[in-house]
């Protein structure tokens, strides 16, 4: 099966080449990479435009794009213009500052080809430290082995809303490139902007087919922890803390699942917000500024599974 990689590019100048080193060391080569430069301040562009010129050989017959944005919009739109742009059966973003295990994209096509995949989760390996997520014990309700790391997600909207699932973090999704088509990434937004858009991906293949929804373990994703990320930042005011989309699009919504998500993301964003903001008078200013979210998640977790 055919598979376009796209890559936002937003001043990863220090992790950019093993992004591109991991791409030209797969056993099967990506018949797209679209790299979308979200407008980098620093020598990323160039490091990427020295390493296509010096390693084009290694990508075969790959067709490769650089798009270079002149107005920056955040990584979300950078990763819908780059889908814009491809023309493969099979799609999957990849983060400037994570890598791709050498066996992944033969697996994938491998998986999507031989169980009819519709959507699958990877697994993720956080470095430095090589810690695996998710723990697959309390979610083995939802999981039916296929093949050798490959599980059947069984209830997938039940799933992707447990604790202990993770989805959309690291782009750590391959698809169909159909299923993408009536689906955008959030402009502008950066936080869990990934699990929204891959939760509306999900819906819109089961809402039209049963579909098959996999997950593949085997640690096949590195996902770089990196210093200053969006998850490690912290805040001096408690409006520089973006509401989560999720939360305003599912905040009122009558269904279990997305109750269940919004009470997830709630929970999370919560414990982001009290544990990065920089003083007490300003956790106190961010629960009382969103109390009324507070009870709706609080109630959304109390749903029962």
């Amino acid at each position: 099966m055919t598979h376009a990689i796209i890559i936002p590019l937003f001043n990863k100048a220090a992790y950019i080449t093993q992004t591109l080193n991991s791409l030209i060391r797969q056993s099967k080569l990506p018949d797209e990479l679209v790299i979308v430069d979200d407008l980098s301040t620093d020598d990323s562009l160039s490091i990427v435009n020295d390493y296509l010129r010096n390693h084009i050989l290694a990508f075969g017959n790959c067709r490769i794009q650089v798009i270079e944005l002149t107005e920056n919009k955040g990584p979300g739109n950078a990763r819908n213009i780059g889908f814009a742009a491809t023309n493969c059966e099979l799609v999957s973003f990849l983060d400037a500052d994570d890598e791709y295990h050498p066996r992944l994209l033969e697996v994938a096509a491998h998986a999507f080809e031989v169980h009819q995949l519709d959507f699958m989760v990877l697994n993720i390996a956080f470095m430095p430290g090589n810690n695996i997520y998710p723990d697959l014990e309390p979610l083995k309700k939802y999981l039916q082995p296929l093949d050798v790391d490959l599980f059947l997600i069984k209830d997938p909207l039940m799933a992707v809303s447990a604790p202990h699932f993770i989805m959309g973090v690291g782009s750590n999704v391959i698809t169909r490139s159909k299923w993408i088509a009536a689906n955008r990434y959030e402009a502008e937004v950066q936080l869990n902007e990934g699990i929204d858009f891959w939760y509306r991906v999900l819906k819109s293949i089961l809402n039209e087919v049963p579909g098959k929804i996999a997950l593949q373990t085997g640690a096949y994703l590195y996902v770089n922890e990196v210093s200053g990320s969006l998850s490690r930042k912290k805040y001096s005011h408690f409006k520089q803390i973006e509401l989560p989309p999720i939360i305003s699009r599912y905040i009122n919504s009558k269904d279990k699942h997305d109750r269940l998500l919004m009470g997830m993301i709630g929970e999370r964003w919560y414990k982001h917000a009290l544990q990065n903001l920089s003083s007490n008078s300003q956790k106190i200013k961010f629960l009382w500024h969103y109390r009324s979210y507070l009870t709706k998640y609080i109630g959304y977790l109390l749903i029962k599974r």
